[in-house]
């Protein structure tokens, strides 16, 4: 390079450094003597922004006197509107740094405030709680919520229920809630946001009544007659007071009042019951200046409540030892009362919940009762008779229908649940039927070949005796092969009268619940009448008027159960 360009280029640096100094020692007052001892106050605003965002807002409160206020900016930044006051609207570039602000109260511009901006990292983590009044949000009320300031969010973003208004501090961390006629209950929900998304919600309810009671302690069984007794629950935050309802009769005192309904400060009362009492349902309000909560409540009684079923056998205890017997304890029950009504059993365990019996030589039956007692005395008894002998069997199991004339098919499986004391158990079948297997078990095979209608039956027994019977009504009929290769019963098929003049009747019988067709056909083959119906187990009767039909002979079809049969009819 030659001598005369490198004193070109050195002219031109030093042209642009001493232009650079001039120009910002005019807008940036931080580089000139500081004659003033104002001083501009805290910056707020986002400190962390987004390259290239735009309208970002930074402010300081203003001050009585300050005349201007002298604003600068990272490079490559540029103000919007604003330069001067203490008010500012940034478009930011790609790069961050401090802004700064100084403030003229006519002497000159005083000591700079800065706030330095960096990259926003991330969106804002959501807020971790809402702080405020929850309960007893009364009309009328201005209220403040406020969330925890985050260094990264540049907006936060509220959510009010109905019938409310927020008075200041929208898009801050901190707003002031005006309540409204006609508030109840509502979310109230807070995010933070930023140029790079929005957090998630925090939600809290708030309400204009106190929360609900919580739950009372206190004898919920064993409230005497005569007797006095202390009931009490957490106090109820927002509370200013609390409405006892105690049952009829009763008298509610606290440390500074008495009566029934009592409104008191006190979470904790005593109740003296009547002479007559036996149950009833103490209610409780938490109160504030403008509602009141849901009402607690909490049933009382004197005696405890009347005892569940008794488990234990009631059948079948012939001459047994240690047969067990228990109810589910009884809520308030200090102990129980057993009790047989015969001298043949003997009682161990009286008292607790669970009891073993013997049931000795000559015990036939007895009733059995039991009370759940405490100090105000006995419940009302739950009783029950037991047996020596065993009791009816359980329903029995096994085919409604049998078929009497094809071997394969005329043997048959029933059974019962065995029970508790039974030693035997007895079978009857319909005449001509044979129980091939199973007599005296819970389980039986019968061959029905050549047998009829009838009941199978069964008793169970003991050495104290036998059980009432228990029956299964069996239809048996012959049996021959359908159109479809199925087995299938030869059910009564019959008409009267016959011959008929104005009406006949079809009766068949049926083994189970299923669909049938009826058809009346003339000599020609003819349908005359066609009906579908529905068949159920046993007898069934389809009536015909003929009164219309020529005189002559007719065939009345049958199809049931895949299975069709024919019988002749005379209309005269």
């Amino acid at each position: 390079m030659s001598s005369r360009k490198t004193i070109l280029v050195i002219l031109l640096v030093i042209i642009n450094v001493m232009a650079a100094l001039y120009t910002k020692a005019s807008i940036n007052p931080m580089n000139s003597a500081q004659i003033s001892t104002v001083n501009a106050g805290t910056i707020h605003g986002p400190a962390a922004v987004c390259t290239n965002q735009s309208t970002v807002v930074y402010f300081v409160d203003a001050i009585p006197g300050v005349i201007n206020y002298a604003w600068t900016l990272p490079a490559g930044a540029t103000v919007v509107s604003g330069q001067g006051t203490s008010s500012i609207t940034i478009d930011f570039g790609s790069t961050f740094g401090d802004i700064c602000v100084a403030a003229d109260d006519g002497t000159g511009f005083g000591s700079p405030s800065c706030l330095t901006t960096y990259y926003a990292p991330s969106k804002p983590f959501a807020p971790d709680t809402i702080y405020g009044q929850i309960n007893t949000v009364c009309p009328g009320q201005t209220l403040t919520y406020s969330i925890e300031e985050d260094s990264i969010a540049q907006d936060y973003n509220w959510i009010i229920p109905s019938h409310m208004s927020i008075v200041s501090g929208e898009n801050t961390s901190t707003i002031q809630v005006l309540v409204d006629t006609g508030f109840v209950w509502g979310y109230l929900r807070a995010s933070k946001s930023n140029c790079r998304g929005i957090s998630a919600q925090y939600v809290i309810g708030v309400y204009s009544a106190p929360a609900k009671p919580g739950s009372v302690t206190g004898a919920a069984v064993g409230a005497c007659s005569n007797g006095t007794y202390t009931y009490s629950f957490a106090p109820v935050p927002g509370a200013t007071s609390y409405t006892w309802y105690a049952p009829q009769g009763c008298v509610i005192a606290s440390p500074a009042s008495s009566g029934n309904p009592l409104t008191t400060s006190a979470s904790t009362v005593e109740i003296t019951f009547p002479s007559n009492f036996v149950y009833g349902t103490l209610y409780i309000t938490s109160n504030s200046g403008c509602n009141s909560s849901e009402l607690r409540e909490m049933q009382v009684r004197s005696l405890p409540q009347k005892p569940g079923a008794i488990s234990g056998p009631f059948y079948g205890v012939c001459q047994s030892n240690s047969v067990m017997y228990r109810i589910d304890s009884v809520a308030g029950a200090t102990s129980y009362n057993w009790n047989f009504n015969s001298s043949y059993v003997v009682v161990h365990g009286n008292g607790n919940d669970t009891i073993t019996v013997d049931f000795l030589p000559g015990f036939d039956h007895a009733t059995l009762c039991l009370t759940a007692d405490n100090a105000c005395g006995s419940s009302i008894a739950r009783c029950g008779v037991v047996f020596a002998r065993p009791q009816l069997c359980h329903e029995i199991e096994g085919p409604t229908g049998a078929c009497n004339s094809i071997p394969s098919t005329s043997i048959a499986f029933y059974q019962v649940d065995s029970l508790y004391g039974a030693t035997n158990y007895v079978w009857n079948v319909p005449p001509g039927a044979t129980i091939i297997a199973g007599q005296g078990t819970t389980e039986i095979t019968v061959d029905y070949m050549g047998a009829s209608s009838g009941n199978v039956s069964v008793t169970a027994e003991n050495s104290c005796g036998i059980s009432p019977e228990r029956n299964l009504s069996i239809v048996v009929n012959p049996c021959r092969i359908n159109s479809s290769g199925e087995v299938v019963y030869k059910t009564e098929f019959t008409a009267y009268p016959n011959p008929a003049t104005t009406e006949f009747t079809i009766r068949f019988e049926s083994l189970k619940n299923t669909d049938y067709t009826i058809r009346i056909l003339d000599i020609t083959g003819r349908v005359v009448v066609s009906r579908n119906r529905y068949a159920s187990s046993g007898t069934n009767n389809e009536i015909f008027n003929v009164s219309d039909l020529p005189r002559g002979i007719y065939l009345a079809e049958l199809d049931l159960d895949n299975d069709k049969q024919f019988i002749k009819v005379v209309v005269k």
